[in-house]
């Protein structure tokens, strides 16, 4: 098989690759469905990539790119104030996760798969995007609360805002049965992603006052 064409098969593998592995995970995909999504033989997956698990490694590293830390930190960076860093991280991740038919909403999914029913492919996730991602927001939370970004309090406050964010990608079958007419719209995911914002400000900053509060009257 010429060399073009070789390449344009192994690219067309790892798209199907990543709609299937968004859609069910690593454990609930199968190599015949990526197969027959991509309109390429069985035996390619083999050819292009040896087994299934060298196959989502590849789509990882792919993912991994559309996760680029530097997009969060450009965010962070542009941000006049914690509270607008906060608020466009937040946006930015509800964004991508339901920006359905395009190539960077996969991560995402994939990565709340990965989380979900982790392989071994999990250290790297952590590593290249988690981590520096989590050190970021921890960055951000501190100057609104007033502590240092490795303070216990400053790291349950993370916590709690990635908990309400990635509700909505672990909990999507609960939430269409819970609540069957939310539409999750370009305009839903805004409002969504500024409730979530609003309500975790409110709470910093009702936690930090409380906190200054302490500290003048002991």
């Amino acid at each position: 098989m010429p060399a073009a064409l070789e390449e344009q098969t192994r690219d067309r593998l790892l798209a199907a690759a990543g709609e299937v592995f968004a859609e069910h995970g690593f454990e609930g995909t199968t190599v015949r469905e990526i197969c027959a999504r991509a309109g390429a033989n069985v035996a390619s997956v083999n050819y292009h990539f040896r087994d299934k698990m060298a196959l989502y490694l590849a789509v990882l590293e792919n993912s991994i790119c559309a996760a680029s830390p530097g997009n969060v930190r450009r965010l962070v960076a542009e941000a006049d104030s914690p509270e607008r860093a906060l608020t466009e991280m937040i946006r930015h991740i509800l964004g991508q996760m339901y920006n359905k038919g395009e190539r960077d909403a996969w991560h995402v999914r994939i990565m709340a798969h990965e989380l979900a029913h982790p392989t071994t492919a999990l250290d790297l996730v952590i590593h290249k995007v988690i981590e520096p991602n989590y050190a970021a927001m921890r960055a951000v939370i501190s100057r609104i609360v007033g502590l240092p970004p490795d303070h216990d309090t400053t790291r349950l406050c993370a916590h709690s805002v990635v908990a309400q964010v990635v509700h909505y990608a672990h909990a999507r079958p609960v939430i269409a049965r819970l609540w069957p007419d939310l539409e999750l719209t370009a305009e839903r995911i805004d409002q969504i992603a500024a409730h979530i914002a609003q309500f975790s400000l409110d709470s910093l900053h009702a936690l930090a006052k409380r906190m200054s509060d302490e500290r003048k009257h002991p």
